[in-house]
């Protein structure tokens, strides 16, 4: 079985070393580039207003002052100097990004490097992907990133589904067998499949489609790592793999989606929803609801011009985009009955005191010429037209996000200390949410980013070139175990 890996005579000594290697990330550069931004406002993400920014010093990737009275600027420094009408946010994280496409209709494969560079310039600073279709390409990536040899947001792996989804729709329920999840898979194999993805450095893990059982293996794995988790609970035949109230006891971390398996108000048992609620606030249980996805085809008719802004189509190549725009529209995610019920769980949530748990998250649909870094404004849209306040929608975009995973000791907040990951919007997103997609500046890591530069970088990239480049673009389906081999 392939899952004999060369290096677990070593494991024991590593895994002292995961929880730290999963909170840090490699020291600050204190001999970079001094950065003064000065003038405009700064909304921190600790409060529900924004305040004048007297200045923000940064200093390699770090911010090392807020509200700074420093007025000099030497010849080793650069000053970003901001009109009255600019705010100051902290770099957006998206807690359900997915970097994968499907041109064939034979399963999704990720593409990180042009699709890093979409969620950049819409101020995503840092990426959760939900589940990988190819992990690898996902790890190059983020490793290239964080090394400085190429450009994106700080990628945050999850590695494979932990479920049947790693054999994407070919599996209805978790019963369907899969041979990248099969059905006699055991309790150490779940556990060694833990260890490895752990090893390679991922952030928290995405279960789909596995039973009670496995659900409570792999949680209970993931916690010796410290990595959180999180579960789409529903399979495809509309019902619980696992129940919300069931995942929530065993230890989950994030829900996914939705709360009930109710299509609409008149089917939801508002007992059960309040129960779920009270549980989640006591355990203090993270909720995505992906408003976007649900509402798709529908949402974006009603809101045409909000939700729809710009020409996203140009930044696949030729062939790509006329593959898809082949296709015509798909049908909608959900019907408004089901989207209805969605937002209801959403504001109990909210009303019962849960505005801190409530993360942003795209999940972009992936058949279509729209790509999931715009997707991630379509979010914050959705999510004001649900009836959350402006600020609660900026709050889960960015402080909540990092405190679900764990890391809002270096991001999420605009304060000394933190890593340098900032945008400047034109306009008050306060007021209005869509000044959040109306970008002048990205700083990830310390690096300041022009936004149309990164978009014009992209046009014409994302697909396949011609009817002889598709190798890269159909998706393998690696089994669980394989003979004779021992690494992945």
């Amino acid at each position: 079985m392939w899952l004999g890996y060369w290096f677990i005579a070593i494991f024991a000594f590593c895994a002292s070393n995961f929880s730290q290697a999963q909170t840090s990330w490699p020291e600050t550069n204190t001999s970079a580039t001094t950065t003064l931004i000065r003038g405009g406002w700064i909304f921190d993400s600790l409060r529900d207003e924004r305040r004048r920014n007297s200045g923000i010093l940064l200093q390699g990737d770090q911010i090392v002052a807020v509200d700074t009275a420093q007025d000099t600027v030497t010849i080793n420094s650069k000053l970003i100097q901001l009109t009255d009408d600019q705010t100051i946010l902290s770099g957006f994280i998206d807690l359900h990004a997915h970097y994968s496409l499907d041109f064939f209709y034979e399963g999704r494969v990720d593409e990180a490097y042009y699709n890093s560079l979409v969620y950049l310039a819409n101020g995503v600073t840092s990426t959760w992907s939900a589940g990988e279709m190819n992990p690898q390409r996902i790890i190059d990536q983020r490793n290239k990133i964080q090394d400085g040899e190429a450009i994106g947001p700080r990628l945050l792996s999850s590695g494979p589904y932990f479920g049947g989804f790693r054999c994407e729709y070919d599996v209805k329920v978790a019963e369907d067998d899969c041979v990248a999840w099969p059905n006699d898979i055991t309790d150490d194999e779940i556990r060694q499949e833990v260890d490895y993805w752990t090893n390679t450095g991922i952030r928290s893990i995405k279960i789909k489609q596995s039973t009670p059982h496995e659900t409570k293996i792999i949680i209970d794995q993931a916690k010796k790592h410290g990595l959180t988790t999180t579960g789409h609970l529903a399979n495809y035949l509309v019902e619980y793999d696992v129940s919300t109230l069931d995942a929530i006891t065993m230890g989950m971390d994030r829900i996914e989606h939705q709360l009930l398996l109710a299509l609409s108000p008149q089917e939801a048992d508002p007992n059960e929803l309040a129960e779920i609620i009270q549980l989640m606030i006591d355990k203090q249980v993270y909720y995505d609801p992906n408003l976007q996805m649900y509402g798709s085809v529908n949402l974006r008719q009603k809101h045409i011009h909000d939700m729809i802004w710009t020409d996203e189509a140009k930044y696949f190549t030729p062939y790509a985009k006329g593959l898809l725009e082949a296709r015509g529209s798909p049908p909608p995610e959900s019907d408004w009955a089901e989207y209805r019920q969605r937002v209801i769980e959403l504001l109990e949530l909210y009303k019962a005191g849960g505005a801190n748990l409530i993360v942003t998250g795209t999940d972009e649909p992936v058949y279509t010429t729209l790509l999931a870094g715009f997707a991630y404004h379509r979010e914050l849209f959705a999510l004001v037209d649900a009836g959350l306040p402006n600020a609660v929608v900026l709050k889960a975009g960015t402080i909540n996000g990092a405190k679900a995973l764990g890391i809002d000791n270096l991001v999420g907040t605009i304060k000394p200390g933190k890593l340098a990951d900032i945008i400047v919007v034109n306009g008050n997103p306060l007021k209005d949410i869509t000044a959040a997609r109306d970008i002048a500046h990205v700083i990830a890591n310390g690096i300041i980013h022009n936004p149309n530069n990164l978009l014009q970088s992209v046009e014409n990239r994302i697909g396949p070139k011609n009817k002889d480049d598709h190798e890269f673009w159909m998706l393998e389906i690696p089994p669980l175990r394989r003979e004779n081999t021992s690494s992945r």
